[in-house]
């Protein structure tokens, strides 16, 4: 077998010919491509051309070392031609991926996309995604009626497992902040209020703001990043592992096995917890007027029982139901969209956060207009 030879000329535009002879093979390929390693550090190097067809033979380690060079070539933007393919060897250089003849150029950057464009892509995910959400409620709604109709198929045991998850585990926290709020809200109120004298009313603005606002909205917002959190990532998680796949191919409405568990208890959960942060709030009022406003705990308790009317708590009660109910689809959802990757399943348990905080803040408006319209 000959030995390998090899010509190289460099133009001065930047041109490179690379045109070997003989056998390009497992034996000759070290050598072809220490006579390369020269040709790299021409600065001026802008276009590389790579003539085959003194090529008496080429096998599979040949074609791994003109794929290299592509390689080589495409990683310092240097456009890489292929000539002279002796007829014989076609099939072979296909097969391989190395076309036959074509000059490869280097891809020009992709632009990024204008405004317009981002806008169109924006509204079209979020038509999507309104979409989805759509035809899960309505997933949702219909597998909530066997479930009330046959108590068996309630599973009153994982919902008491969820209820105790998304209640009484979060108690602690909801009482810490809707006590620190009420505290807050004192503090602020008695600048103003001390001035005309009207200390007393400090508790007719905690217990308002606390009932028909601010309890409803921090309790479902506490739900938001522990709850929604926790459906997406545990649904997610189920999701990679193919376990939701084995559920419907055993024959499991998906629906009524997972969500609904979830669902029934967040619906529980969220007013009873909304109660409880209302009374923490109302007592971080009362330490403030009692403790820096000469207030009785009497008096102020007196107070609220005097300013609170049912139709306060209760329209507080009704936004934290749905706002809970829209946490746990939320939630289910997002777990229900991972894909089979461990980054979708975080990027889903943030979007599961993010979104059902944004949910919760768009319902609160649209009660707000309906408490004003109906006059409540």
């Amino acid at each position: 077998m000959r030995a390998p030879q090899a010509s190289i000329d460099v133009g001065e535009a930047g041109r490179a010919t690379w045109a070997p002879t003989g056998p390009l093979t497992l034996k000759t390929v070290a050598d072809h491509w220490k006579t390369l390693q020269d040709l790299w550090t021409h600065a001026a190097l802008r276009h590389m051309v790579v003539d085959v067809s003194g090529v008496e033979a080429v096998d599979s380690a040949g074609l791994v070392l003109l794929k290299s060079v592509r390689e080589r070539c495409a990683r310092a933007s240097i456009a890489f031609e292929l000539k002279g393919v002796p007829e014989r060897l076609h099939a072979f250089f296909t097969f391989g991926g190395l076309d036959r003849g074509h000059a490869q150029k280097v891809s020009a950057p992709k632009p990024s996309p204008g405004l317009v464009t981002r806008l169109g892509e924006a509204a079209l995910k979020t038509w999507q995604d309104l979409r989805n959400m759509v035809y899960f409620v309505g997933n949702v709604t219909v597998a909530f009626f066997p479930c009330c109709l046959q108590p068996k198929r309630f599973r009153i045991k994982e919902v008491l497992y969820y209820v105790q998850r998304s209640g009484s585990e979060a108690m602690p926290i909801v009482f810490l902040v809707s006590f620190l709020m009420g505290l807050i809200m004192a503090f602020q109120a008695a600048v103003q209020l001390r001035q005309f004298g009207a200390n007393i009313f400090v508790a007719d603005l905690v217990s308002l703001a606390l009932t028909r606002e601010l309890g409803p909205l921090m309790t479902a917002i506490i739900l938001a990043g522990r709850s929604a959190a926790a459906f997406a990532a545990e649904i997610g998680t189920m999701k990679v592992n193919e376990e939701v796949d084995a559920l419907t191919v055993m024959g499991f409405n998906v629906t009524e096995y997972l969500i609904m568990p979830k669902v029934n208890a967040l619906a529980v959960s969220g007013p009873l917890l909304t109660v409880f942060a209302n009374a923490s709030g109302i007592f971080g009022g009362l330490v403030v007027g009692a403790l820096g406003l000469d207030l009785t705990p009497a008096s102020f308790l007196v107070e609220v029982g005097q300013i609170l009317t049912l139709t306060d708590v209760l329209s507080g009660l009704a936004k934290s139901f749905v706002f809970a109910v829209l946490v746990a689809l939320v939630g289910c959802l997002r777990g229900l969209q991972t894909e089979k990757s461990a980054d979708s399943v975080g990027r889903m348990t943030t979007s599961a956060v993010v979104t059902s905080i944004f949910m919760i803040i768009l319902a609160d408006a649209v009660f707000t207009v309906l408490y004003h319209e109906f006059d409540i």
